[in-house]
């Protein structure tokens, strides 16, 4: 029996939960599914002192579907391999993806392990590997905008803050198999510290201002549009900048139940200094209310998100440069293949208003504080992406 979410009452979103990071393509997942865990943080340039944001993603896709060498999705193919894809962030940027096929692919929990193949590795600790791509290996690869070049990191990994969305997530939700994809967030706040190095240039890594995010996705079906927004260096007017600041927004965690669909909900919190704000359509005594905008052009994307509950609201907006991001290719377990925009420089503003009673006997909104952020991590697909 499905226990009674309402028996439990979740205090803060900032709970660690390792189960809901782990490998998930087991039993129907392992043939029709995928599992993807993300990891954005910022590097300075030893050479140059430049700044710079990456993103790291190992994605895994259809395991029980192997062959002796990666599967690309094809008419009459769903795809099963496990990549690694680089994301080198900003001006002249990069794209670089590795491929494995699931035979050289190893996943389980010995020495906190996640998932590792070759010489690449991650854990909930530490990520390393390297990723070395000429222009032969792009005969077969199905990934429309991938570079040349080489990645070498090797980076330890401190996860702060979690954003846990509770119930949604749970053990009982997941084997019901009711959402199309589940999300995850055990770094709201993560700390990267090591060096990696692109094409020769050395990048330091460093806790302070790593300002990095580690969260994952995985399910049957992402959807054919997702979008997510996460930053962990923010500024109070009122404080300045937070040691633990951090927000994680996301759209495309679907349900659908009869006339119940909820691919435009947004799900997400706040977290100022040990202050928690939560928006959850998932928790539904929360009483949640989504509202997001997205605009693009040939050079911005601009999402607008107001959420709100009876006593909470917040207003974000978060610009982004696109020459600044990178458009790749993803192959859904089903074949199909989808793009998605994504960035770590984005610029972000908060308005954070809670309700109270005024002198007139009346419930106005009161501002909390206004905030901004900076290397806001973006992940945005769509039809509309082109």
């Amino acid at each position: 029996m499905i226990p009674n979410p309402l028996s439990v009452v979740d205090l803060s979103f900032n709970k660690s939960d390792r189960k809901r990071d782990s490998f998930m393509l087991k039993g129907a997942l392992a043939k029709q599914g995928f599992d993807m865990w993300r990891h954005c943080f910022v590097g300075k340039s030893r050479s140059t002192g430049r700044k710079r944001s990456f993103i790291l993603e190992y994605y895994c896709v259809n395991p029980q579907l192997r062959e002796d060498e990666p599967v690309f999705a094809k008419k009459d193919a769903a795809p099963s391999y496990m990549s690694i894809r680089a994301l080198v962030l900003g001006e002249d940027g990069s794209t670089l993806i590795r491929y494995f096929p699931w035979d050289e692919v190893s996943t389980g929990e010995e020495m906190d392990l996640l998932v590792s193949a070759g010489d690449c590795f991650l854990s909930e600790t530490r990520t390393m590997g390297k990723i070395e791509v000429s222009a032969a290996d792009h005969e077969n690869d199905p990934d429309e905008y991938p570079d040349v070049g080489r990645l070498i990191w090797d980076l330890k990994i401190d996860k702060r803050i979690a954003f846990n969305i509770g119930y949604g997530t749970s053990g009982p939700l997941r084997t019901t198999d009711i959402m199309n994809a589940y999300w995850h967030t055990e770094g709201m706040k993560a700390c990267y510290s090591g060096e990696l190095s692109w094409n020769g240039e050395v990048y330091d890594v460093e806790p302070d201002s790593s300002y990095g995010i580690a969260d994952k996705i995985w399910g049957r079906n992402p959807g054919d549009r997702w979008g997510f927004v996460n930053c962990s260096d923010l500024t109070s007017r009122k404080k300045g900048k937070l040691t633990d600041g951090a927000f994680a927004f996301g759209r495309g965690m679907r349900i659908q139940v009869g006339p119940i669909d909820t691919e435009n909900e947004v799900i997400g919190g706040v977290y100022l200094d040990g202050d928690t704000y939560e928006f959850n359509f998932s928790k539904v005594w929360t009483l949640t209310q989504s509202k997001v905008q997205v605009k693009q052009n040939n050079n911005k994307i601009l999402f607008t998100i107001i959420e709100e509950t009876p006593t909470t609201r917040i207003r974000i907006r978060v610009l982004a440069k696109k020459p600044d991001m990178r458009l790749t290719v993803f192959e859904t377990p089903s074949g199909e293949r989808r793009k998605v925009l994504t960035g770590g420089n984005g610029k972000a503003e908060l308005i954070l208003e809670r309700k109270k009673i005024s002198l007139k006997n009346k419930w106005e909104w009161e501002r909390v504080d206004e905030l901004t952020g900076d290397n806001v991590y973006i992940s945005y697909m769509d039809r509309k992406n082109k």
